[in-house]
């Protein structure tokens, strides 16, 4: 297997240090926006309620209303199940 020359080296650790810089933008822009939509939905009251702020529309989004699927409105609530383990832990 041959290797890379020097130039064609460099050239590929300078692109992917440009991409891994992009990177960090790209995630340090979606805390910008993150920090923004919380501080805009405290300043509306939208905070531990069912409406949140769409970024894209820049609107206030009402939540679905509940469907269990079957047409009949609200579902019904969640059962649970007790599980009885026997035998002895040693």
């Amino acid at each position: 297997m041959s290797e890379l020359n020097p130039e064609d080296s460099y050239q590929l650790r300078k692109l992917q240090m440009d991409v891994d810089k992009r990177s960090l933008e790209l995630q340090k822009a979606q805390q910008e926006l993150e920090r923004s939509l919380l501080e805009m939905e405290h300043k509306y009251g939208l905070i531990g309620g069912p409406t949140t702020i769409d970024p894209r529309s820049a609107t206030i989004k009402e939540p679905p209303a509940a469907r269990n699927g079957n047409g009949k409105g609200q579902a019904e609530d969640l059962r649970t199940a007790v599980v009885e383990v026997t035998g002895e832990v040693k």
